[in-house]
């Protein structure tokens, strides 16, 4: 059964648009012509200030910064520019800065030490070095015995007005205590805007679109951090196979879309060019905790369209604000981890929104496939391949597409990386021949759809019987009294495995007898946790995701 036709996903649709989709540089001087002075990015506080940047404005800073590291600061082709900052209107406009001097650009979590910062910064080898005065001091210990030669401070409140920005920085930095400016050989962005010099550059013009534009690195759920080595080519290529798979998503203009996802990650910076090619509003959420810190956008802006993941969808549902106002929204974008049914239908209840869910990963700059919730009702599906993606089962060395093979994915695509940076053994040793292995468990359906069963890493061996911790999580998650709940394999001394239950409270009576009563109704009997352990909160990196390799850490 060819499950992975183009002709099958998506009729009558042009695959050039997905494999020659075109250049970000031109999308972006489009961007500035076309949509002017309409609403592109909002810098929205907790409490309730916010301040929207026109496209043109944005656009035009940008160039301005652009001109900056490549005539003031003498930076050329290859060398990299790192980026570390909350979501705020100076991060879209630093990354498009960078793009547009045809360098490459390398994101750092904003919530890293200073050295996971260093290390970051040394194996990218990154010159620059463009930084939120939130974390000076961390930055300026983190530079120490690298390559930054440069480093340009951003705020929040950068483009707010005067008035405003020397109220909201007196409230950071005297009474909140979260600001102040970098000591050492820096320049602040709004120097660089403010400056008497031309806006308009041309870099990338004469650069190729399959060069190294992006250093991601991956989120490190399994292991140390990578520098994944992504292309411009790549990056349109996946908007152009999102747009063609939900064109009802991207071919709407002028939509607004409140990003709570932090940019520096793969699936934030995607929405975030996203907005570019189809004149959408950004609506920037700095700093999503407490989820009422999002609640006056939601109110003001009223968003289409609103990306996500699985364990920030449960938690809005426990808000009655967000019952409020989220029936604003058309649109849900899930993606980053496996979205539970039960929580896709309570959303889809509670807001009236539909759900796009992407299957992705960072070395696939981010999407594989996609499933629209209000097509595809199958339990645990994820949908079809993007168009021009093909998609194999590698099972006992060999390639299948059949129905019920459960193995590992394997993918092509014009999307896939290049390789990990730095990291020739690894980068081989991650392709079966010329197909990508994303190390996650699949089989495909008899309609052709594709399932996710579970990271291989984190499949569990019980008693010679495979378990898969997703479909256990979900389990517990349905469990009445759950608030949250992940499921691992822990060694034991003699080497053999057990799956052990990790739970947050919903409600203090739950007992570990009544999460395994009901495991018991729902599962096999080797899929059962072997034990409970109930936890105050679980372990997740800042998008939200479980690290399910530092469960073990809460015994």
């Amino acid at each position: 059964m060819a499950v992975s036709t183009v002709s099958q996903i998506v009729p009558n649709h042009d695959l050039s648009i997905a494999l020659e989709p075109g250049r970000l540089h031109e999308k972006i001087f489009e961007a500035a012509s076309a949509y002017g002075d309409a609403p592109f990015l909002t810098t929205a506080l907790p409490n309730g200030q916010s301040q929207t940047t026109d496209f043109k404005t944005a656009i035009q800073a940008a160039q301005k910064l652009a001109r900056h590291l490549r005539e003031d600061l003498g930076y050329e082709q290859g060398d990299v520019v790192a980026i570390q900052s909350p979501n705020c209107t100076s991060y879209i406009v630093s990354l498009l800065g960078v793009y547009l001097a045809g360098l490459t650009i390398t994101n750092v979590n904003p919530l890293y030490t200073a050295a996971e910062t260093r290390r970051q910064l040394k194996d990218s080898k990154a010159r620059c070095l463009i930084g939120s005065t939130i974390f000076s001091e961390m930055m300026e210990d983190a530079i120490e015995g690298t390559n930054v030669d440069q480093v340009i401070s951003i705020s929040l409140t950068d483009f707010f007005s005067p008035l405003s920005r020397s109220f909201l920085d007196f409230m950071l930095r005297r009474v909140k205590k979260l600001d102040r400016p970098f000591v050492g050989n820096h320049v602040r962005l709004t120097e660089i805007l403010a400056a008497e010099a031309p806006h308009r550059v041309r870099y990338v013009d004469t650069l190729e679109p399959t060069r190294d534009t992006i250093y991601q690195y991956s989120g490190g759920t399994t292991g140390v951090s990578k520098g994944v080595r992504l292309t411009e080519q790549g990056l349109m290529s996946n908007i152009a196979q999102f747009a063609i798979a939900s064109p009802e998503l991207l071919n709407t203009p002028r939509q607004t879309m409140l990003l709570a996802l932090p940019v520096y990650h793969v699936f934030g910076m995607l929405a975030s060019v996203i907005a570019i090619t189809n004149g959408g509003h950004l609506v920037l959420i700095p700093n999503p905790r407490p989820l009422t810190n999002m609640k006056p956008a939601f109110k003001k802006f009223k968003p289409d369209y609103f990306p996500g993941v699985n364990t920030l969808f449960e938690k809005l549902l426990e808000e009655d604000w967000f019952l409020e106002h989220g029936r604003s929204l058309k649109i849900t974008i899930s993606g980053a981890a496996s979205l539970h049914d039960q929580i896709a239908r309570r959303w889809m209840e509670a807001t009236g929104s539909n759900i796009i869910e992407g299957y992705g990963m960072t070395e696939a700059t981010t999407l594989i496939a996609v499933r629209d919730h209000s097509k595809r009702a199958d339990k645990g599906s994820a949908g079809s391949p993007l168009p021009g993606t093909e998609v194999r089962i590698l099972s006992n060395d060999a390639l299948t597409m059949a129905p019920n093979i459960v193995g590992e994915i394997v993918i092509s695509g014009p999307q896939v990386m290049t390789g990990y940076l730095g990291r020739e053994q690894e980068t081989k040793a991650s392709y079966h021949g010329d197909w990508f292995k994303t190390g996650d468990m699949g089989q495909f359906d008899k309609a052709g759809d594709l399932h996710i069963v579970d990271r291989c890493k984190d499949m569990v061996l019980v008693s010679g019987f495979n378990v898969f911790p997703n479909e256990v999580d979900e389990v517990l998650s349905a469990c009445p009294g759950v608030g949250e709940a992940a499921s691992a394999g822990i060694r034991g001394e003699d080497g053999s495995e057990t799956l052990h239950a990790f739970v947050v409270k919903g409600d203090e009576a739950l007992r570990e007898v009544d999460i395994l009563a009901y495991c018991r109704d729902h599962l096999t009997g080797y899929k059962v946790p072997r034990e409970v352990h109930f936890i105050d909160e679980l372990p997740k990196n800042p998008i939200g995701k479980i690290l399910r390799r530092k469960l073990q850490d809460c015994l």
